[in-house]
């Protein structure tokens, strides 16, 4: 993307487990990257969806974002990537 951009993503989010998956909080490595998450219980076998806003302004080159969820599963948190390129904003 170009600096300056500001994107939207999503992540599917499947629960393979055998009780209903619960998020309690979702937090960005910085304040460039904003999650929205299902507040709800997502039961097993069900999806649901984590959106997130990158805002790639005064950020150039290769950029890695995190995102760490808070969840009632065996390992209490997961962590999801977020991976691309900014190009430095021409002005002609």
């Amino acid at each position: 993307i170009t600096e300056g951009e500001i994107i939207d993503g999503i992540f599917k989010i499947k629960n393979t487990g055998k009780t209903d998956l619960i998020i309690t909080s979702a937090k960005a490595t910085c304040g460039c990257t904003v999650p929205e998450w299902p507040r709800e219980a997502i039961k097993p076998g069900e999806s649901s969806e984590l959106k997130f806003t990158f805002n790639s302004r005064g950020r150039t080159g290769k950029q890695t974002k995190s995102i760490t969820l808070k969840t009632n599963t065996k390992n209490v948190t997961e962590t999801l990537r977020i991976s691309g390129m900014v190009e430095k904003k021409v002005n002609i």
